[in-house]
């Protein structure tokens, strides 16, 4: 009888925790009603509450709500100067609305292949990168993983540049022992509905800066000025404000922070753990000056050959089968989105970028970064709402990987016989194929 749950053994997991997210409470019920009643639904007591304190965990001085973390990152932009003409250095490996917030104020992306050990920034590429064009540099802390901020620090100050930091993952998260989102000029932060805390959709952006904070509440409040510090020419914007509601949920989602960072935090530790004994998996790479990490997700990369050819997701599968899900990530680095891949130089009646056709602009469309292609293939995750589980649970996650590496070669023979739902012989050549291309080409 085999030992594996894929073909009728017993799962790793007894007890498959059903992770509920978002996590809530009478305590959300309570404040909701508290707003209602209070006849006060915007413009009140909560959102500058929540404002500050959230600013305060992240020890910046000054935090403007907002309705999406990628309003938060474009306001930061607006606020930087960032606009026509300039181009702005991003992660090619990211979601979308990093690069909306950029696009939207008119200045174009130049994208920056990652370092597949930390899913970050390559730092060590950056500044051959750096154009006449360039004004700012958008670091992605992916997962709540801290970048290397003292190098990218040093060759933002050498070539005059902003550091602008998308930390849509980072709440709580630290390097240094000093919060994320702190370090830049201004950065943005997320509360979408899967974020470790939400208000089914919102955004904050903070800043040390006054001048900054006034630039970034008028592009998110129709121009109005806060502290009367902004150049005028900042001076208006639309209306992107945070409601009472919304910010009465994160208060009480704030409070909870602490608790589920350091459970996330001792989960992440035991999965880290595991996988290092694992050849065939190997996790994230936590500088150590990322002294919190607030795991949005958990990240490891997927190595087939030490698998001997078996598929990822063929792991991925069995892996579930035992109770345990892990994410394949992103299908595709982000700079094959469509909006990467449309011929603007030759659109006549649409033509919203105003870099369209300039020969200065990365080519989106040809572009072809190694390291971020290949990781793509390789990405494993655990999302931030399975790692809010006992330790007991979390043994028997780490024993269910140990278990599929353990019986991996029954594993194996199955798939090469094409026994896999969803592999016959024929998909289990054409994959084998098309690894050995790949392989050619990577050498």
């Amino acid at each position: 009888m085999s030992l594996l749950a894929l073909f009728d053994g017993m799962p790793a997991l007894t007890d498959v925790p059903s992770h509920p997210w978002p996590h809530h409470d009478q305590a959300e019920r309570d404040v909701l009603l508290e707003v209602l009643e209070s006849s006060s639904w915007y413009n009140g007591t909560k959102v500058k509450e929540f404002e500050e304190s959230f600013a305060a965990m992240q020890d910046a001085k000054y935090g403007v709500a907002c309705t999406g973390g990628t309003v938060a990152l474009e306001a930061a932009c607006r606020a930087a100067g960032v606009g026509v003409g300039d181009e702005v250095i991003t992660s090619a490996y990211t979601f979308i609305g990093t690069c909306s917030a950029i696009l939207k104020t008119g200045a174009a992306i130049r994208f920056v292949d990652i370092d597949p050990e930390t899913n970050n920034l390559d730092i060590d590429q950056i500044e051959d990168t750096i154009t006449s064009h360039t004004k700012a540099v958008m670091p992605v802390h992916y997962g709540g993983l801290a970048c290397d901020i003292d190098r990218l620090q040093a060759i933002a100050d050498k070539h005059e540049l902003v550091i602008l930091e998308d930390a849509c993952h980072s709440w709580g998260a630290k390097y240094k022992d000093r919060g994320l989102g702190s370090w830049g000029l201004a950065s943005g932060f997320s509360f979408q509905q899967s974020k470790n805390m939400t208000c089914g959709d919102g955004g904050i952006a903070l800043t040390n800066n006054e001048a900054v904070a006034d630039a970034i509440g008028c592009a998110i409040n129709q121009g109005r000025s806060r502290y009367d510090k902004a150049d005028p020419r900042l001076r208006w914007g639309s209306n992107h404000r945070m409601t009472e509601f919304s910010a009465a949920i994160l208060l009480v989602q704030l409070s909870r922070m602490p608790e589920h960072t350091e459970i996330r935090e001792q989960n992440a530790a035991m999965l880290t753990r595991t996988l290092s004994q694992i050849p065939g998996i190997t996790p994230c790479t936590r500088l150590a000056d990322a002294t919190v990490v607030s795991w949005h997700v958990y990240g490891a990369r997927y190595h087939e050959d030490e698998w001997d050819g078996l598929p990822r997701d063929v792991f991925r599968m069995a892996i579930a089968s035992e109770g345990l899900r892990m994410e394949p990530g992103y299908p595709e680095p982000v700079y094959r989105h469509g909006v990467f891949q449309q011929d603007w130089a030759n659109s006549e009646d649409i033509r919203p970028f105003p870099w369209a056709g300039e020969d200065w602009v990365q080519d989106y469309r040809a572009l072809n970064l190694p390291k971020v292609e290949r990781y793509c293939k390789e990405r494993l995750g655990v999302r931030q709402a399975a790692l809010l589980g006992d330790e007991g649970a979390m043994a028997q996650a780490c024993g269910a990987i140990e278990k599929v590496w353990e019986q991996r070669g029954e594993l194996l023979d199955a798939w090469r016989a094409g026994k896999i739902e969803g592999w016959d012989e024929e998909q289990v050549k054409r994959h084998k194929e098309k690894g050995k291309t790949q392989e050619a080409l990577t050498r």
